[in-house]
């Protein structure tokens, strides 16, 4: 079968890359042909495709918002290519015809790639497999976070984020949002995907609840790369890390205040160059550590010097991969009674859940690990054979498959 690999960027970076790039080697084995398709940025891992890959909307060397400063001509051309960009419809186009392509599997797609790339597959008579790693179908700002909550508010129009101004506090970034989701609604992009993928049965729950039809929803959990489960986990450690963003759904300073006034040491690994991360930075205490972003030997290294890893997260998080990753390496997980996690994690048997936004809570659990090796011991190797048993990459690729048969005529 002949697959077309959609996601916006094509360099490793974390979530629905690192997903694309431990998957598609895999598909290749199987006998599959994997031709990747993304923007056309700077920092792109050299492809024999790139010739097919549309140019960014805002330039080659603008991936996030705050890269750089756009001038008011630019934010214009950008706010309208996150509604339409012909030239990504274009390009779709070109390749799925050129590579006679079978199906698309769409992974990060929002804002530059959706809605055109959806719009090619449909007028091209393609089937389409994407896969969801947020709320971007029922949220504009993704998340279904504001005021340090979740929120459902949108679930009742998008007219409410307007109103909150969810994206970047400013009424013109949201609009170009609301906007983008309106048009695509309009002209039914999101009725070209045949198959909508959620990792988590929460992300599930939530687009059903929203109108999307239970024959189109499909639960595939992520798989968890083969190198990570070759061998035996080290034995726990005696730090507590964190990995992830700096921003506030994920939680971080509840993380520092619960050691604020604990002997235990706290790694945090992530870039903190965001004005969270600045700000944490600033005021953290000393045993408080800012590892930056660890990738490779460097996040190996990271995972076994730690007796858990917490995940604070204030948000409905869609199963994020720090969760998995920890589990594979035999490292139990304390984390929000929130979203996902409750499916990630079994409290009391392959780690620990707290109420969300406690830091009394977090601490009390955290310093049950550290003071109980037999108790981390056993969380941790019950996490790992979770991950055995259910995030097997081997697992994962055969009921893709089955999936990809379905829906390609």
């Amino acid at each position: 079968m002949r697959l077309l690999l959609a996601s916006n960027r094509y360099f490793l970076s974390g979530g629905p890359e690192r997903y694309l790039f431990n998957v598609a080697p895999v598909l290749e084995e199987r006998g599959h042909t994997v031709i990747p398709f993304a923007l056309a940025y700077e920092r792109n891992i050299d492809s024999p495709y790139a010739h097919y890959f549309p140019p960014p909307p805002a330039g080659s060397d603008f991936v996030r918002f705050d890269d750089r400063d756009l001038g008011l001509g630019e934010r214009a051309l950008l706010a309208w290519k996150v509604v339409r960009d012909t030239a990504v419809y274009r390009a779709a186009r070109r390749v799925l015809r050129a590579e006679r392509i079978d199906a698309v599997y769409a992974l990060q797609i929002a804002h530059y790639l959706y809605p055109d790339l959806l719009f090619a597959a449909r007028d091209e008579d393609i089937p389409v497999l994407w896969r969801q790693s947020d709320y971007q179908l029922i949220c504009p700002a993704y998340n279904s976070f504001r005021a340090g909550a979740p929120c459902r508010l949108c679930d009742g129009g998008l007219g409410n984020a307007l109103r909150h101004r969810c994206l970047k506090d400013s009424l013109a970034v949201t609009g170009a949002r609301v906007a983008a989701m309106t048009y695509a609604r309009f002209r039914r992009a999101d009725g070209a995907a045949v198959r909508i993928v959620c990792p988590s049965l929460h992300l599930l729950s939530r687009l059903r609840e929203n109108g999307f039809p239970d024959e189109r929803l499909v639960h595939l959990s992520t798989p968890v790369a083969d190198d990570l489960l070759s061998g035996t986990p080290s034995p726990p450690g005696t730090t507590v890390l964190y990995v992830g963003g700096f921003y506030p759904p994920k939680g971080v300073s509840v993380a520092i205040d619960a050691a604020r006034k604990a002997a235990w040491n706290l790694v945090l690994a992530g870039d903190t160059e965001t004005p969270e991360g600045r700000a944490l930075r600033a005021s953290a205490p000393s045993h408080v550590t800012f590892a930056g972003h660890l990738s490779g030997g460097d996040l190996t290294a990271a995972y076994r010097a730690a007796r858990c890893v917490v995940v604070p997260s204030r948000w409905e998080e869609n199963a994020p991969n720090v969760v998995l990753e920890a589990q594979a390496h035999g490292r139990p997980v304390v984390a929000s009674r929130i979203g996902s996690l409750t499916e990630m994690i079994d409290d009391g048997v392959d780690g620990l859940l707290v109420p969300p936004g406690d830091p009394y809570a977090l601490q009390a659990a955290v310093e049950r690990l550290l003071g109980d090796d037999k108790l981390a011991a056993g969380l941790g190797r019950a996490a790992r054979a979770r991950i055995e048993r259910d995030h097997a990459m081997a697992g994962h690729l055969d009921r893709l498959e089955r999936i990809f048969r379905e829906i390609v005529r």
